[in-house]
């Protein structure tokens, strides 16, 4: 007997310390199936998982147990990423608080031990966080992007792309973070509104008197300014392209010169160009011939400046600049400027643009393949809407700067000989005293040798190669994970029968970063795709629309809430709201919701068990029905069971989720128990019983891809009773569609009697008439098949609307003091008298009616004001036009109910 009350926590340790003991989530391979493969997206090793984990991976573990109950031979491949800047920020901060080091304190060898060690401290904290979601994941193989097999993945690739000349290294305008000191892709930097100022400088003239008037937001940088550009248009600087100015608070003089690139209307039309450090103006300077010269270091801090500014902070130095500027008469004005701020996507610092030598992988050939691929629906996109933006990126792409200046990561497999390459090398110490590769430079002599582990020098023998001292960006190992997870570049038989992969599942935020990247690899290397579909999941967010930060308190731990409410009430209040692409706004409120759900199913099922005394055998699902309810309810079971594994096989797996709620809740729970209870004393209690059993075992299997626990804990008690049936329900069939059992007359039927039973509970509820006290109800209709219906099976609605007598007929009068209802054609006149205190709910109602009044003036205030609709977040904005509605509704519902009182 199931207890009377549904532990979870007791419920899924138990569970997924069996699963784990049993091997249930080990892959078969079985070459006489189908595979269906998901490598999931690995998680940084960064620490715990967030809500974005526990939506994504959710959404992958429901279709693959899905599939694997389908019959297919399903694999979803376990990983962990090393994470590269985002791991190091990690550790290094984690050593400034707990050790006051810094990882030039430890050396590079000695720093890459310890993030070794925290691998595997916080690999295990992952994997216990994948048992306590119940993801079907098999944890005896679990790759990390940073392991012995992938690393032979990373050099291969690397080798390839190299030997096509595809791999360069050249001195290009990149990202620089001064807090990461690494270099970043374009897609690795976000954009952010920032509130700033722009600031109007004076630019005299060389000669004669007068000067230009430039507008800026970086007046720290006018020390390496090279020019001053008009547009060639601009007829009001047309007779100054040539002549000389002075840089503000220097000796320095420039030209005047035009180039297309100047907005007419920014500013004053007059731009300052500083080629080291805006990639426009870099650009502009290609195009003029203008000397280049840096002033903010890689670091941040100022160089090559009037000797007051050198070693400032970028910051501290704007400030000091611009005060200087007002003090020396050079400040004509400043102004507040919104504008878009580029920032790191791990440490969200001001990037610097920055001139630099760095490793390069030629893209356009590589994109070429991947854009007809998606052209042509070799890979497609889930919402559809997205293969038009990867389209235009793949189609406007740029070279992909690879390498890092940090520690953690795969080191660039480039090689040099300290004698050959010594013009180009750059060394210094580290506060060890050891000596260390700090710069390469190819343009003063350096030349790479390719290779996975320490070579000899082919121009000289020379033993002591040295390593480049970069690693690679993150990605580019994590473009090669549905080949590398498989062993590529061997030709394994895991790789032969798994990839190409089936669907991959991500978030859309790194759709450019990740997919496409991967679109790219394996097609180069394996010659297809490397998976037909791509889910896109939306962002998880707060309940107002904002993103979860750290720094905004409104970050939700999903392990907090398994604690609280159970693993699967988290997991369907995600998978509920996740409609492809969309974000979710997420709060408590949804998971207070799922979490009733359970009890629901939980409590149904013990009360079938209840009544199960005597019951013995394994009856199959009934064929010959008579009784309406089992007519319908098998019939309804059979739409949801399909309609449930088509939405599915489509990803719309929200709704799969809420079409099994709503007949688990509503049909089967709410309607056919409760017809079911009286026959339970009854001759037919048996063959009520085998469709009670059936109905819901057969329900438990096609919920068990989304809530995985209760299901297998309920169905464990009911498998005596069942045929057919396997040790765990991930290792049964899929609950199959009969179509004999549809039956659109009895649906249309239940709904007539449905909705009369739901109208007079419904004025029940308004006037507050008490559930045990039985009533009397007339039904009228001029329809004869309406009449008839209501005739035939008005015990369900005697019973189910507890009513102590109904008249039915065609024409019949509405008595005095009654409250009405109408459902299809159908009148429903309930008498009141002796039922209630006229005076006293008619004020009541008119009490009401203020409050339901006050809130519709304030909604319709709220929606009318432009600033709140345009402003405030969509949720808000929609929900306050949800309950608008639901007023609306409700005042039209007392007004007739006080008007029945009359």
């Amino acid at each position: 007997m199931l207890p009377k009350a549904y532990d979870p926590k007791l419920v899924e340790e138990k569970l997924s310390k069996l699963w784990k003991e049993k091997q249930v989530f080990k892959p078969q391979l079985d070459e006489a199936k189908k595979p269906y493969v998901i490598v999931i997206p690995p998680p940084n090793i960064t620490g715990v998982l967030h809500m974005g984990h526990g939506l994504n991976d959710t959404l992958q573990d429901t279709l693959i147990r899905f599939h694997r109950m389908r019959g297919e031979s399903a694999n979803w491949v376990p990983g962990t990423d090393h994470g590269g800047i985002a791991t190091q920020n990690v550790l290094e901060k984690k050593l400034a608080k707990e050790q006051k080091l810094s990882r030039h304190d430890l050396g590079r060898e000695k720093f890459v031990a310890t993030v070794w060690d925290w691998y595997k401290e916080c690999g295990n904290a992952i994997y216990n966080q994948f048992d306590k979601m119940g993801w079907a994941l098999d944890q005896s193989n679990i790759r990390f992007t940073m392991d012995e097999t992938r690393a032979k993945s990373v050099y291969a690739s690397f080798s390839k792309l190299w030997e096509k000349k595809y791999i360069y290294r050249g001195k290009r305008m990149i990202n620089w973070c001064v807090r990461c000191s690494t270099a970043l892709s374009d897609i690795e930097v976000e954009h952010e509104q920032h509130s700033g100022k722009l600031w109007y400088l004076s630019y005299k003239f060389q000669e004669g008197t007068g000067a230009i008037t430039i507008a800026t937001t970086r007046p720290e940088t006018i020390f390496a300014d090279a020019a001053v550009a008009v547009n060639p248009k601009d007829e009001r600087y047309a007779k100054l392209v040539g002549k000389k100015v002075q840089i503000p608070l220097t000796d320095r003089f420039i030209p005047i010169i035009a180039d297309e690139a100047v907005e007419k209307d920014f500013g004053t039309g007059a731009l300052k160009i500083t080629p080291a450090h805006d990639p426009v103006d870099y650009e502009v300077g290609q195009r003029h011939n203008l000397e280049i010269m840096t002033v903010i270091s890689d670091t941040g801090k100022m160089i090559n400046t009037p000797a007051k500014y050198i070693g400032m902070d970028r910051d501290l130095c704007r400030k000091e600049t611009v005060k200087d500027l007002d003090a020396a008469g050079l400040l004509v004005k400043e102004e507040k400027y919104n504008n878009a701020v580029s920032t790191c996507y791990r440490c969200h610092n001001p990037i610097e643009p920055y001139l630099s030598e760095q490793w390069f992988v030629k893209m356009d050939e590589l994109a070429k393949p991947a854009l007809e691929a998606i052209e042509n629906g070799e890979v497609k996109f889930h919402p559809e809407s997205w293969k038009g933006p990867v389209v235009n990126w793949l189609t406007n792409i740029q070279d992909w700067c690879i390498s890092r200046q940090i520690w953690w990561g795969h080191r660039i497999p480039v090689w040099y000989c300290p004698h050959c390459s010594k013009e180009g090398l750059t060394f210094g110490k580290d506060k060890q005293g050891k000596e260390q590769l700090t710069k390469v430079s190819f343009e003063k002599g350096a030349k790479p040798i390719v290779s996975f582990t320490q070579p000899v020098c082919p121009i000289c023998g020379c033993k002591e190669t040295i390593q480049d001292p970069d690693v690679l960006d993150t990605w580019f190992s994590s473009a090669l994970w549905p080949m590398s997870v498989f062993g590529w570049p061997e030709q394994t038989k895991e790789l032969k029968y798994y990839y190409p992969t089936t669907v991959l599942v991500t978030g859309y935020e790194i759709i450019y970063l990740w997919v496409a990247r991967m679109i790219m690899m394996g097609i180069e290397f394996e010659g297809k795709p490397p998976f037909k579909d791509v889910l896109l999941n939306g962002i998880v967010r707060d309940k107002t629309g904002k993103k979860m930060s750290k720094s905004l308190g409104n970050v939700v731990d999903p392990i907090a809430l398994i604690d609280k409410y159970g693993a699967d009430a988290v997991r369907f209040s995600l998978v509920s709201q996740a409609v492809p692409g969309k974000d979710i706004p997420y709060g408590e409120d949804g998971i207070i919701g799922a979490r009733n759900f359970c009890n629901k199913i939980y409590n149904a099922s013990r009360f079938i068990q209840m009544n199960m005394e005597g019951f013995e055998g394994k009856p199959e699902m009934p064929k010959n029905n008579t009784e309406l309810a089992d007519v319908w309810i098998l019939s309804r079971y059979n739409k949801a069971i399909k309609k449930a594994a088509d939405s599915i096989e489509k990803y719309d797996i929200s709704d799969a989720a809420d079409t099994l709620y709503h007949f688990l809740w509503d049909d089967f729970c709410d309607w056919y128990i409760e017809l079911a209870k009286p026959r339970f004393n009854g001759q037919d209690k048996e063959h009520v019983l085998a469709i009670l059993i059936n109905v819901l075992y057969g329900t438990l299997k096609a919920l068990h891809p989304i809530m995985p626990f209760i299901t297998e804990e309920i169905a464990s008690v009911f498998k005596p009773y069942v045929k057919d049936t396997k040790e765990f329900l991930l290792m049964e069939n899929y609950p199959a569609f009969d179509a004999s059992f549809v039956n659109e007359q009895a649906t249309a039927e239940m709904e007539l009697l449905q909705g009369v039973i739901t109208q007079i509970r419904t004025v029940r509820s308004q006037f507050n008439v008490p559930p045990s006290l039985k009533i009397k109800v007339l039904l009228s209709s001029a329809d004869k098949t309406e009449t008839d219906i209501l005739a035939k099976y008005q015990n369900y609605v005697t019973s189910l609307a507890k009513l102590e007598n109904v008249e039915i007929g065609s024409n019949i009068a509405k008595p005095k003091q009654s409250a009405t209802a109408v459902f299809a054609n159908v009148s429903i006149y309930i008498p009141l008298e002796g039922l209630i205190d006229f005076e006293k709910e008619k004020k009541r109602l008119e009490k009401e009616m203020a409050v339901v009044e006050n809130g519709i003036a304030n909604r319709t205030r709220m929606l009318g004001n432009e600033n709140f609709v345009s402003h405030a977040p969509k949720a808000q904005v929609d929900k306050a036009k949800e309950e608008l509605e639901q007023m609306k509704l409700k005042q039209a519902q007392i007004q007739t109910s006080i008007k029945d009182l009359d």
